[in-house]
């Protein structure tokens, strides 16, 4: 069974990526979808009133638990009108969003964690969104994050971007293979070395890792490492970016909400974040 986590908070952004897995889960026999949303008060806002002076009382947060599962059931009544077939299970928790995800990803086998990431114009609407890149870096297991206008596609071609150093100790081999040996994907090996000599020791250690899947090769010197990878990307038509585990500068900045317009809005292309 392929086990997709979604963690929802019930905003545009969550709901999308929320309908992009389950469009996913179409294309993947036998998946379970768990959507999750965390509802976590603190001691301080059980006992300090809110800016409008509302004190959180056991009776509000039940009211608030019952809000929160009503609008759990209608997500998942949107997505099997996507998926008929799917298995959704629906889950909240009373702990805060990282914690929720790394319980849960302890409590059963997770294969990917689905979220979406804010666009520029949606600076503060999903807490979620915002909190991607703590998210990624706290889970063990691959991380799919879906931007604001990417619609789903079956995967064909895969963009892996890499710089060619420490390359045994930055790709996730194991992950990748996994990937690569569950679908038919092209995948082209983008080297982002801005200018920089590839080491040549390096690239040849790469290639031999990923011998068996043919992956072309190409080079990239763009100023802008984003706008090189994504330009390069909807160029060849691609479906997904992969970026890599320990080299989040690249994530990160793809996220940022200084990143230009054609990025955070535009973009079509989901990133996938990979572990070993």
């Amino acid at each position: 069974m392929n086990t997709y986590l979604i963690p929802v908070d019930f905003s545009k952004t969550a709901d999308h990526a929320a309908k992009y897995a389950a469009r996913l889960s179409w294309t993947m026999p036998n998946s379970k979808l768990i959507l999750l949303n965390s509802y976590y008060v603190s001691e301080y806002e059980s006992i300090l009133p809110t800016p409008d002076l509302m004190v959180t009382t056991d009776d509000r947060i039940a009211d608030e638990i019952e809000s929160r599962l009503a609008a759990l059931h209608k997500l998942k009544s949107k997505l099997l009108e996507i998926n008929p077939q799917a298995d959704i299970e629906i889950s909240l928790s009373r702990e805060t969003i990282l914690r929720s995800v790394v319980n849960r990803i302890n409590k059963e086998e997770i294969d990917l964690i689905i979220l979406g990431s804010n666009g520029k114009r949606a600076k503060n609407e999903s807490d979620i969104g915002s909190n991607a890149i703590k998210i990624s870096k706290a889970s063990p297991v691959p991380v799919l994050v879906v931007p604001p206008k990417a619609d789903y596609q079956s995967i064909r071609k895969a963009i892996l971007a890499c710089d060619f150093k420490k390359v045994k100790e930055i790709v996730p081999i194991n992950a990748l293979k996994k990937i690569l040996s569950k679908h038919e994907i092209d995948l082209l090996v983008l080297g982002i070395n801005a200018g920089e000599e590839v080491d040549q020791e390096e690239e040849g250690t790469l290639r031999d890792m990923l011998k068996d899947y043919n992956p072309k090769y190409y080079y990239s010197a763009h100023n802008d490492t984003i706008k090189g990878i994504v330009k390069f990307a909807k160029a060849e038509e691609a479906q997904i970016i992969i970026a890599l585990p320990k080299k989040y500068s690249f994530f990160e900045g793809l996220l940022h909400q200084s990143v230009s317009h054609k990025l955070t809005i535009k973009s079509h292309i989901p990133v996938l974040l990979l572990k070993d």
